[in-house]
């Protein structure tokens, strides 16, 4: 065995290991995990390179740089992000990118045949470890609803997730058509392709289901219009139709035909920019005037209960989709210059108001992510960053489009066509999804990439000098820093959650400090860790929890929970009734159905001997006999783990509303 196929064959194990290791006692299993995973073999590699004194190649093509160009885009981003230490983690996730594709790249360059096997063999082995859990879990399901569904993770973490990766894998294994001659292994492919299509079916996965029928849509389409430029060559050579259309038999030349042959490809690059030009205005206007027009329409804008209530029901529809949308386009027309900051989307979103959000205002789920990348991008990026990330994706499907249809090897074309299929399909997904947030993703879309931008530059490479190995190594060996802290704060985390659920306030604490370092700052879920310190602090009796309530204010500026804390601490502490009232009618305004800073508000003017206030307070509180039935009837969906534990919750926040009117009632009375 070469030295090559050993590095080829350890870099498919590194793929493998990367996207399907997970650690337990995390608060997600798999995010962080995967990710130093994959730093680690990242930076064994780029040493061994630095070792052996390897020479990277890089695609040498204007869509490479414009994507590199947007990656130094987010990473500026982190100067006036919000929350530095998400800005930090998620600009090392997109770092990861660029990485991995410099290196398939390079390896590919080498020796195309081995590496191509190599990832069909990683594919193959990360799709049937996916579909092994998904099945079991399918099996251990009580029903196909909704609710049952989304126990069904397989280990990504998410069911949707699951479907995307089998998608990307399943398609990714079709490529054995054109790298194999073994018939088996062809069989193989379209079985377990079938299979993870039936598994995506089940999980009722419709944005994967629609990406899947694009994909096969733009490969028929692909495959017509190579065809017929196939058999236009031929007509205009004067050939008979060979076996293989896809072979263009060599003509002879003259000085004439060179002339002819130079302003024909003139035209066509000329046409070519044309169409990325037209196709990069009308992606950018649907998405950032189409797509708001058509969310903007999907919203209720009416104050009409009913009709708010009707409508955030729709938990399982395209309603929830297009309010998360709708309120990401009023972040970004706060920073429609330089965005939030990139991975700072969570710590925002709030300030355009959760109402018509059912589960986060009502049931305090906390959103991390638009469910479409896009809008993520434009939220976090400005609308520069997402011109540059439409520009990079137009260009480099429209180029592989162009350069398969030229291509006249049959088995490159169907490669090609494969992988550009699987990615368009992949970027209609991220319209509806976050994808590109999970590792598993990150590495399989650089993989794409690097075989895309291949297939575009056609061999023409810019080789990087020898010191490039320490860079690409010290890059790596940040991402460790940057993943161990943030694997030192999740498992603290995890910690001070069942601290948390058994009311060891003293334990909260310690574990809060632990998990606390300048890359972890707030929870998985978007709570600060100082708001937790806070209520340990303030549950403990000691008067200075308004600092660490003020500390979160810093990082997360419109966590609901945490202005409804602030307020308390600030008059109860600090004796500062404006204050508290600034805090807590912000916390109401943020999200109208979170009871509690109703409650602290209309007790707090009860103190201060001003029923009129408290009245006032009281009856915006929107919670009455069918709300709480509703809700009650919802708790399974929310809470299917402790249902009835969140069902007793609910009566009780009902009787405490009750109880709030009351004492109200008989303090005007008296």
């Amino acid at each position: 065995m070469n030295s090559h196929t050993t590095r080829t064959a350890c870099i498919a194990l590194g793929i493998i290991a990367s996207c399907v290791i997970g650690l337990p006692n995390l608060y997600d299993k798999f995010l962080i995990a995967r990710f130093v995973a994959t730093a680690t073999g990242l930076a064994i590699v780029f040493l061994f390179a630095l070792i052996g004194k390897r020479r990277w190649q890089i695609p040498h093509t204007p869509v490479f740089y414009i994507y590199l160009l947007f990656t130094l885009l987010c990473g500026c981003s982190i100067r006036w992000a919000t929350n530095t230490a998400e800005a930090m983690f998620a600009f090392s996730t997109l770092l990861l990118t660029p990485l991995i594709i410099i290196l398939i790249y390079s390896i590919l360059s080498t020796d195309k045949h081995a590496t191509q096997k190599a990832l069909w063999v990683s594919a193959a082995v990360v799709l049937v470890v996916y579909l092994l859990f998904s099945i079991v879990q399918l099996f251990h399901i009580e029903s196909f609803s909704f609710e049952q569904l989304y126990r069904v993770s397989g280990i990504n973490g998410h069911k949707n997730l699951l479907a995307i990766m089998l998608f990307v894998l399943s398609a990714f294994l079709l490529t054995s058509f054109s790298i194999f001659d073994n018939k088996l292994l062809k069989i193989s492919s379209v079985v377990m392709f079938a299979i993870a299509v039936t598994v995506i079916i089940l999980l009722k996965s419709r944005a994967v289901l629609l990406s899947v029928l694009v994909a096969g849509g733009f490969f028929g389409m692909l495959l017509f219009v190579r065809t017929r430029h196939c058999e236009r060559s031929e007509a205009i050579q004067g050939t008979s139709s060979s076996k293989d259309c896809f072979v263009v038999p060599p003509r002879k030349s003259s000085d004439s035909t060179l002339v002819n042959d130079a302003k024909r490809g003139n035209r066509g690059n000329d046409g070519l920019r044309l169409t990325i030009g037209i196709s990069v205005v009308l992606v950018y206007a649907f998405l950032t005037i189409g797509l708001r027009w058509f969310a903007d329409r999907s919203v209720p804008h009416t104050s009409e209960k009913s009709e708010i209530e009707h409508n955030m029901l729709s938990t399982s529809s395209l309603a929830e989709r297009c309010l998360l949308w709708d309120k990401t386009y009023l972040v970004a027309d706060k920073h429609p210059f330089s965005g939030c900051g990139i991975g700072n989307w969570q710590i925002h979103f709030p300030d355009a108001g959760l109402e018509g959000l059912y589960r986060a205002d009502v049931w305090n789920v906390n959103f991390t992510k638009p469910h479409n990348e896009y809008l993520s991008v434009l939220s976090e990026t400005g609308y520069l960053g997402l011109l540059l990330y439409v520009i990079f994706l137009v260009a480099l499907v429209m180029q592989a489009f162009f350069a398969l249809r030229n291509t006249q090897s049959r088995k490159e074309f169907l490669y090609g066509a494969i992988v550009l299929s699987i990615f368009v399909g992949c970027c209609v997904n991220a319209l509806f999804d976050f994808p590109n947030s999970r590792i598993e993703h990150v590495i399989w879309m650089g993989i794409l990439l690097a075989i895309l931008l291949q297939t575009i530059t056609k061999g023409k490479s810019q080789t990087l000098g020898k010191g490039w190995n320490v860079c690409f190594l010290l890059i790596a060996l940040i991402l460790i820093i940057i993943g161990g802290f943030r694997l030192k704060g999740e498992r603290n985390t995890f910690e001070m959650q069942k601290a948390l659920q058994a009311n060891n306030w003293k334990a909260v604490k310690h574990f809060g400090h632990q998990a606390q370092s300048v890359f972890y700052t707030i929870d998985p879920v978007g709570l600060p860790l100082d708001w937790y310190l806070g209520k340990a602090e303030k549950q403990m009796g000691n008067p200075m929890a308004i600092n660490s309530f003020r500390k979160a204010q810093q990082l997360a500026p419109y966590c609901k929970e945490n202005l409804n804390d602030l307020g308390l601490v600030a008059y109860h502490t600090a004796h500062n009734l404006e204050k508290a009232e600034f805090y807590l009618n912000e916390a109401i305004r943020i999200s109208p159905n979170f009871l509690y800073p109703y409650f602290n508000l209309a007790y707090i003017y009860l103190s201060e001997n001003e029923p009129q206030k408290a009245k006032t307070v009281a009856d915006d509180i929107y919670f009455d006999e069918h709300k709480r039935d509703v809700m009650k009837a919802d708790a399974i969906f929310f809470e299917p783990f402790n249902t009835e534990a969140a069902r007793q919750k609910i009566d009780a926040d009902y009787r405490a509303t009750l109880q709030l009117h009351k004492t109200i009632f008989e303090k005007l009375e008296n």
